[in-house]
């Protein structure tokens, strides 16, 4: 496989997940790897942060959320939670 940037087809993802060039915690749904994306599932925490970010290379996101979090929310008791979305107008 190049490292030439640009989208995976389905049948590229399948093959990085084969070789273990890319890992899942737990072993995917057959659905999850779509036609030029990997569907992803939510874990049972999820963190609120100010804006997205890259972790980098050699970085990992846990490593980062601990500077960028502002809280952990848990997702185990199948609450909702009300997004908060600003909208400015010119």
């Amino acid at each position: 496989m190049s490292n030439k940037p640009g989208i995976l087809a389905d049948h590229a993802i399948a093959a990085l997940l084969e070789q273990g060039d890319l890992v899942a915690a737990k072993p995917l749904d057959h659905d999850q790897i779509q036609p030029a994306s990997l569907d992803l599932r939510l874990g049972v925490k999820a963190y609120r942060v100010r804006a997205s970010f890259l972790p980098g290379p050699r970085n990992h996101v846990a490593d980062k959320l601990s500077h960028l979090s502002m809280h952990e929310i848990d997702l185990t008791q199948g609450r909702c939670w009300k997004l908060a979305v600003s909208i400015s107008w010119s």
